[in-house]
């Protein structure tokens, strides 16, 4: 167990050494414990980490014994019993009596075996001497352990931790996670109910309290942390621990993930104003997110549907994709496409939605998000300057063409209804979402015979299979496992599956948006060196935008027609980077990019409830709150704006130029 040591104690004894030695002598022992730290500090961590894996062990153990301790007392007291019986005389009965009040007597009187004249029986009865009072203080006193002693010992233990991971929530999510940065070497500490059936994975210590009524700043050392996830299922209660967190915690370097049932919070925080309603703006760098958002965004990113099929560069559509079913993660994923599926500076992205009840699940997420049902007759309502063309705004408004199909999604196929709404185009990928694991897989079957029947071979043009992707909760049943892989590759369309748990899990832990955007922000903003304090002040919706246009990133790089795999590695791993003919690409197509990335912004703004507009005459006091006050008003000069200013189409240029230096630059998590 380690001793905290002051902070003090090391100038001390700096001091007592130069005043003995003398400063000639002092240099020398100064380069000596510079060479040599790096060594301690290794040893020091090994010796945590063994530490770590030792109280798992026990911890496990003295489960075990819990759960099985009758077992083994029964087990012990007949053995005893027995050996008793062999070495008394006498009757059966009395033997039998006898024997067993002597193995009784074993676990708390201490019977004297010395008497027994049979040597082999007497060492025998040694056993259940010492192992019945052993046991039986595990089993009967196993929970004054696990309450008392266990606790304390990793609270130590958490204590002598740093950089470590504080998972709030120990349910499906808490633990997808927890096994996700346990697998990437991270210390994770858990903080779950007692009594709770959670289990803690590898690299991690579980601390069983009521986060709500104990301080867990101070029992899971978050002054040292890394990140915090507020996980529990209640947004009301994580608000709770946040508000005890931001009156606490003294390092404001800590990052705060908070868990939300639904996206109101994040269109709540859209601007200056809302961010008081939660007292968000504390100087932390605080992330309200939804799981299933979450999750959303990683299928997105993993599963988009140029991976699958070719951009056409110069039509309406540029690509399309299908959601089916009604379920939260399917509005997440259509959320998600709205916001970021920029696929073409000419095109848009179809969505063609299909199930039963999807036209009322459109609807609730429209009246929420009107810029996904408005038309140039609606223009108006988006403040767009009275001299608009219909052409530049229906390019902008909606961001995507959202077609909706009210029945299974099989059937429209078969039906014919498919063709009406697309023609002969057909769905890159097609993400099944329905509350049922095993709704999903029988679904994806019936989609992947329905759209294969009519064109059962890949056609000569197709240089890849399309996708059905069954978006899953809570598992995955492997549905292709032992399938006939021959017949499989011939199909156009083939079927995964993926868990929403896992990927909120892989796409939280190995998030690199924050790394990339802090590079976009500085191009932005016109700053050369990132400013992390500054980042970390900035209001979330600005690093929102500014994370959005890190994933968008790889869409880019994917149209300028670099490699998916090194996109993927060099985007969301940073375990490679381009090329110089790579670069070449992406300088080639500059002006697509740049028409991407306005598309992209305006999609962002206004599924965020901005609108295009300038502020009123402002008098002379209100002048200096600029910018900040069209923030608050939700209001921006340039969203419906055909030509924009130099000004701005010199951040563009900056943005692209940061893209590409950030392709050729490998994660810093990975370069160490």
């Amino acid at each position: 167990m380690k001793v905290k040591i002051p902070l003090n104690i090391t100038s001390r004894l700096a001091d007592v050494i130069r005043a003995n030695v003398g400063e000639k002598s002092f240099t020398r022992w100064q380069f000596m414990w510079t060479m040599t730290s790096p060594l301690f500090r290794a040893v020091r961590e090994t010796v945590s980490n063994r530490s770590l894996r030792c109280w798992q062990s026990v911890d496990k153990a003295v489960d075990w014994v819990e759960r099985h301790g009758l077992y083994i007392i029964a087990g012990l007291l007949l053995v005893s019993t027995l050996l008793w019986f062999a070495a008394l005389k006498g009757s059966v009965p009395s033997r039998l009596i006898h024997g067993f009040l002597y193995s009784l007597q074993f676990i708390v009187l201490n019977k004297r075996v010395d008497d027994v004249q049979e040597t082999l029986l007497r060492y025998g009865l040694y056993l259940p001497l010492f192992a019945l009072p052993f046991f039986a203080s595990i089993a009967f006193f196993g929970a004054l352990f696990r309450e008392r002693l266990v606790p304390f010992l990793q609270t130590r233990e958490v204590a002598t931790l740093n950089h470590h991971h504080v998972i709030v929530g120990y349910g499906a999510f808490g633990q997808a996670l927890a096994k996700e940065l346990g697998k990437n070497g991270r210390t994770v500490v858990g903080i779950d109910l007692p009594g709770s059936p959670a289990i803690p994975v590898a690299n991690s210590i579980l601390l069983r309290y009521d986060a709500l009524h104990v301080p867990i700043v101070n029992k899971a050392n978050m002054e040292s942390a890394k990140c915090v996830y507020l996980l529990l299922p209640s947004e009301r209660d994580n608000l709770r621990i946040l508000e005890k967190i931001t009156q606490q915690l003294q390092n404001k370097n800590v990052k705060v993930f908070l868990r939300t049932e639904t996206n109101n919070m994040q269109r709540l925080i859209a601007d200056w104003v809302g961010l008081k309603a939660f007292n968000l703006n504390t100087g932390l760098d605080i992330r309200p997110c939804s799981p299933i958002d979450i999750a959303a965004r990683g299928v997105v990113n993993a599963y988009a549907p140029d991976l699958y099929a070719a951009t056409d560069r110069e039509g309406p559509i540029a690509q399309m994709v299908m959601v089916t079913g009604a379920s939260a993660a399917a509005k997440a994923l259509v959320l998600r496409l709205a916001r970021i599926g920029v696929f073409s500076p000419q095109g848009k992205l179809q969505l063609v939605w299909a199930g039963e009840g999807v036209d009322k699940a459109y609807a609730e997420i429209a009246a929420i998000y009107p810029a996904l049902e408005t038309g140039f007759d609606r223009r108006q309502f988006w403040g767009a300057p009275a001299d608009i063309s219909q052409i530049y705004f229906d390019r902008v408004l909606p961001p995507i063409k959202i077609d909706i199909l009210d029945s299974p999604a099989a059937h429209a196929i078969r039906g014919g209804a498919l063709d009406h709404v697309c023609g002969a185009r057909r769905p890159s990928v097609i993400y099944v979402c329905h509350e049922s694991a095993v709704r999903n897989l029988a679904e994806a079957r019936d989609l992947q015979a329905a759209l294969c029947s009519h064109d059962t071979l890949m056609g000569e043009k197709e240089s890849r299979q399309r996708l059905i992707l069954a978006v899953q909760s809570p598992s995955v049943l492997g549905i292709g496992d032992g399938a006939d892989v021959a017949v499989l590759n011939v199909l156009s369309y083939r079927i995964e599956e993926v868990s929403i748990d896992s990927v909120f899990a892989n796409t939280v832990a190995d998030d690199r948006a924050d790394e990339l955007a802090k590079g976009f922000d500085s191009a932005y903003v016109q700053r050369r060196k990132i400013d992390e304090l500054a980042w970390v002040q900035k209001k979330f919706f600005l690093k929102e935008s500014n994370r959005e246009l890190a994933d968008h990133l790889a869409i880019k790089a994917r149209y300028s027609g670099i490699d998916a795999k090194k996109v993927a590695d060099c985007v969301f791993k940073g375990t490679a980077a381009i090329s110089d003919d790579d670069r070449k690409l992406m300088e080639l197509h500059r002006d697509d990019l740049i028409a991407m990335e306005q598309l992209r912004y305006r999609a962002f703004m206004f599924m965020n409830g901005f609108a295009h507009g300038s502020r009123p005459e402002e008098e002379d006091e209100q002048k200096k709150f600029g910018k900040e006050l069209d923030r608050s008003l939700r209001i921006n000069a340039s969203l419906l704006k055909e030509n924009l200013s130099s000004t701005e189409r010199a951040k563009d240029e900056d943005i692209i130029d940061v893209s590409l230096t950030a392709l050729r630059l490998r994660s810093a998590e990975n370069s160490r």
